[in-house]
């Protein structure tokens, strides 16, 4: 999937920041350890920092996209997708990382 139309929009460009800070990646690095997706730390966060405009099915798979690449940066692997989530009120279902 492209992103880069949604991505070179000011929310992006904010998500991106956000998902890449210390405490965001700590977060999700966090959750895989205790093998759960990444991105079930962060959502809550999200949604009270952006907003409606994070609900959005387009947005949301750019976040997990993000953690993807934040993950993967990180030596992390692709573990399972589409793992459902528990502990958030953003997404239903999402990937979850392992160490190779």
């Amino acid at each position: 999937m492209n992103f880069s139309g949604l991505f070179a929009t000011n929310l992006g460009e904010k998500l991106w920041a956000r998902i890449t800070d210390e405490k965001t990646v700590h977060d999700m690095e966090v959750a895989t350890k205790l093998r759960r997706p990444a991105v079930e730390a962060i959502g809550d966060d999200l949604i009270a920092e952006f907003g409606a405009p994070v609900r959005e099915n387009r947005v949301k798979q750019m976040i997990g996209h993000m953690a993807r690449q934040v993950m993967e940066k990180r030596g992390y692997v692709l573990d399972v997708q589409r793992v459902p989530v528990r502990f958030s009120k953003l997404f239903s279902t999402a990937s979850r990382y392992k160490r190779p």
